[in-house]
């Protein structure tokens, strides 16, 4: 019996049998835990999720498609998984290590919006998640990258039991400093848990045998009796729906449900998810836990883990049976005293520890939420008590709870840990028989004089038998207080700064003002209404390529103008606006800065400012250019409207004589009507003809209808031929061009007459145009006649262009008016001057009056009377 006692003594030394020191046992190397960025390469090695975790994956694939403002390939699509196991769903999204709100609303193609503090509303980027469930490839790739050359993804793409996330981002190179960055938050593995097992003692619909009733679970003792039991691989049914039976074990134990007793497991469980009030308000599970589960590692490395994030014990027996502890009972399971000890055995010496291997103190790391699932340390456990107690000597520990995500659960885990630690009593002692009913984890009150004991809790760590039946237990010395938990008092605050994209604050403007202001010529005389705009010119120093400037009419919401003030003027602090104003009106003014940088900027207030009376007056009209530029204009007009007319119709006939032949290659479909009918005596003709054409080709439409009446008959005594011709066309057409869009439009009514050597001619034509370069529309209507002594022409033009000019010419020798009855010439062209004839006038608003011979002034402005004999 003594060999056994010194036995078991080792035996309680070298186990990990409080939580402090299953806290700092050695465990084998390896990386947990939440890493910035995603892996790449194919050496990452097979992992699944279990339990609430935070992780980057693995990138998978790359592309981009589609052109935004002139920006090719602007969208970019990024493919991750999150291990190799379905899982129950993303519940969080970090983006450039910011919490971001996930929201299916809004949904397009490339997934759902994301928004994102300075998108300014316009989305950048969207999310897609599948589970691994998912039986065919994703259409949103295949239909985007099916047929790419070089990185195609194709219809046998699915990734079976893989969670993917896709995202597709919009380039913004004042939004996206960078690729952007992405660390997704999960629930794991869907999970068996017995205490909803109506078969097997629980109360609900899962059954072990069957994954498809399994749940989503974070609860410690839940996530060790499945790694116990086994993780097991089955695929989605063809039709999608998930497996009903458990298919291949591809890592952890094979225990029996025998092998973990419902009792035990189901207080575990209980005790996980036992709730605790918060000093906030609220409440919070005891213990959860999540983790990244490679499939190289040992499963007893990951139990540890597990185990040490909810102040549990575990302990295999010797028949198999495994057994589970979280916290310590309030209660023992027996009793005994120094009666009944075996007095012929004494009792195993357990030396308490040197001062240098206990603590009073702790720190711990544990995976942060809020901080993108990055480590970070929860309030220290320190008691000034314990440290008096070791002669004043501060012995803190540091603690990694890798699978713990709530820093409230830290600071429950650190108390137990430092509070148990200080349980030095140990023993080793014999018992009768009759108590080998009691096994390890269960807990003895012992009642003994000789230590003074009164009740004290033990909990069994060890045990054995000898060769008779006497029972050699292992004890610790526990107390439930240890784990008692009062919010008010042991709660400490969390403190770390927001994890957020800091980008530089908006700019605002500076010193910003207007004024009235009057634009002069070379010589100093008012012409042009304005006003001055101010700012500060030291704000504008850095970074600052222009000053934006905006005006609008009171009370409009459009812009009249916008213009944008370069370097180096912009360093002036000033400039002074002339344009597209009204004079006596009050307009609003807003300046805004535009940086080199595409840092943000602000734009400032509409200020009001009162445009100056400053009106036309003879120094803004300089006739005699004014007159050559109406003759050339007229020249250019007559030439459209004559020659231009001739040869528009030209073409159309062309146009559809070609289409006849099979001759018009720019149009692959080509489809065209004619009607015509003639009659001819001797040689006396009478003609009608019409032709209409439709036309569409890859960059091109067209469609045309040209009618022509003709009638001709010869006199019989010169022999000379008597016509009249009428030309009606009518004609529309898109094309495209390397410049852009272009479309026209045509009508014509051409009409002449003609009989030895007297003809006549009217027009009428409409011809309009846009491109994306701008738009213009004119109107011809002309007569002319010749044969006499000289030819003679009248004609009316309408010209209007988008550049801000618009005409209306007209030629004539005399304009005429009359109301019916009456007719006057008030205007008439003499030697080639235009004169006015009698008229009468009520009022005259004029600066000068002055005599044909320039001999008498008369100033009005000056008030002055000239003459000059």
């Amino acid at each position: 019996m003594n060999f056994i006692i010194q036995f078991v003594v080792g035996i309680v030394l070298s186990l990990a049998s409080s939580l402090f020191q299953q806290a700092t046992a050695q465990k084998q190397q390896k990386a947990t835990g939440t890493r910035g960025s995603a892996q790449v390469g194919g050496k990452v090695p097979q992992y699944f999720l279990m339990g609430t975790v935070g992780e980057p994956g693995k990138f998978e694939y790359g592309n981009s498609w589609g052109e935004a403002n002139g920006v090719p390939n602007a969208y970019s699509v990024d493919v991750y998984s999150f291990g190799d196991l379905a899982i129950n769903d993303m519940v969080g999204l970090f983006v450039n290590a910011t919490r971001v709100p996930l929201t299916t609303a809004g949904a397009v193609e490339q997934g759902n919006p994301v928004t994102l503090k300075d998108d300014g509303g316009q989305r950048r980027l969207w999310w897609k998640f599948l589970n691994g469930s998912q039986i065919g490839s994703d259409a949103y790739l295949t239909s985007k990258f099916g047929a790419d050359p070089d990185r195609p993804w194709t219809g046998d793409m699915v990734g079976r039991g893989l969670p993917l996330l896709i995202t597709t981002s919009l380039w913004d190179e004042k939004l996206w400093t960078g690729f952007p960055s992405f660390v997704g938050e999960f629930q794991g593995i869907k999970l068996y848990d017995i205490t909803k097992d109506s078969t097997a003692g629980g109360s609900g619909p899962q059954r072990w045998e069957n994954p498809s009733t399994w749940a989503f679970s974070d609860n410690n003792a839940v996530m060790i009796y499945n790694i116990e039991r086994g993780i097991y691989y089955n695929p989605p049914k063809p039709d999608g729906s998930p497996a009903t039976t458990l298919g291949k074990k591809i890592w952890g134990g094979s225990s029996t449900a025998a092998q973990l007793p419902y009792a035990v497991w189901a207080a575990a469980i209980n005790a996980c998810n036992e709730n605790v009030s918060l000093v906030s308000g609220g409440t919070e599970k005891r213990f959860r836990a999540g983790r990244k589960i490679n499939l190289n590692e040992r499963p007893a490395d990951v139990i540890r883990e597990l185990l040490v994030g909810a102040n549990a014990r575990y302990c295999p027996a010797a028949d198999g049976t495994k057994y589970i502890l979280v916290g310590v009972p309030t209660v023992a399971d027996f009793a005994f005293s120094d009666a009944d000890v075996l007095a012929t055995e004494r009792l195993g010496a357990i030396p308490f520890p040197n001062l240098d291997d206990i603590i009073n103190g702790a720190t711990a790391t544990y995976r942060e939420p809020t901080q993108a699932w990055e480590d970070k340390e929860t309030a220290p456990y320190i008691r000034a008590d314990l440290e008096a107690e070791d002669d004043g000597r501060p012995q803190p520990d540091g603690f990694a709870f890798d699978t713990t995500f709530s820093g409230t659960q830290a600071q429950r885990l650190l108390k137990a840990i430092v509070e148990e630690s200080r349980r030095f009593k140990t023993h080793v002692a014999a018992l009768p028989p009759e108590f080998g009913q009691y096994r390890p984890l269960m807990v003895g009150a012992w009642t003994s004089e000789r230590f003074g004991y009164v009740n004290k809790l033990f909990l069994i760590t060890v045990r054995t038998r000898d060769i008779w039946g006497n029972v050699v237990f292992g004890l610790h010395e526990i107390d439930p207080a240890d784990h008692n938990w009062n919010p008010t008092t042991d709660q400490r605050p969390l403190s770390f700064a927001p994890v957020v994209t800091n980008r530089p604050a908006p700019q605002a403007v500076v010193g910003f003002s207007v004024a009235p202001a009057i634009g002069n010529d070379s010589q100093g005389r008012p012409r042009r209404p304005g006003y001055d705009a101010f700012w500060s010119s030291t704000s504008v120093a850095v970074d600052v390529d222009f000053v934006r400037i905006s005006h609008r009419l009171k009370g409009e919401t459009t812009n009249r103008w916008v213009g944008l003030i370069p370097r180096p003027e912009l360093l002036t602090g000033s400039a002074r606006v002339l344009d597209s104003l009204l004079q006596g009106e009050v307009f609003e003014v807003q300046i805004q800065y535009v940086t080199n940088s595409g840092r943000r900027t602000l734009a400032s207030g509409w200020l009001e400012v009162i445009i100056p009376d400053v009106k036309l007056n003879a120094l803004d009209v300089e006739l005699d250019d004014l007159a050559n530029e109406i003759g050339d204009k007229v020249a250019e007009l007559e030439d459209w409207a004559r020659h231009n007319t001739r040869e528009t119709i030209e073409e159309k006939r062309k146009a559809i004589l070609l289409n006849v032949q099979g001759a018009v290659g720019d149009f692959n479909d080509r489809q065209i009507i004619r009607r015509e009918t003639s009659s001819e005596t001797a040689n006396n003709r009478a003609l009608f003809r019409e032709e209409i054409l439709t036309a569409t080709g890859p960059n091109s439409a067209i469609v045309a209808r040209i009618e022509e009446l003709r009638a001709e008959v010869f006199d019989p005594v010169s022999g000379l031929p008597a016509t009249t011709e009428i030309v009606n066309l009518l004609s529309a057409e898109v094309h495209h061009p390397t410049t852009g869009l272009e479309a026209i439009g045509n009508s014509i009514l051409s009409l002449t007459s003609s009989v030895a050597g007297q003809s006549a001619e009217g027009l009428f034509r409409i011809f309009t145009a846009a491109t994306p370069e701008g738009a213009s529309a004119r109107v011809a209507l002309s007569v002319a006649a010749s044969g006499g002594a000289a030819p003679n022409s009248a004609a009316m033009y309408l010209d209007a262009m988008t550049d801000g000019k618009s005409r209306i010419l007209m030629v004539a020798d005399q304009i005429g008016f009359t109301n019916g009855t009456s007719l006057e010439n008030p205007f008439v062209f003499e030697g080639g001057v235009l004169t006015m004839r009698a008229t009468r006038v009520q009022t005259i608003t004029a600066g000068v009056l002055q005599s044909p011979d320039g001999k008498m002034v008369i100033n009005l402005n000056a008030k002055r009377i000239a003459i000059t004999t």
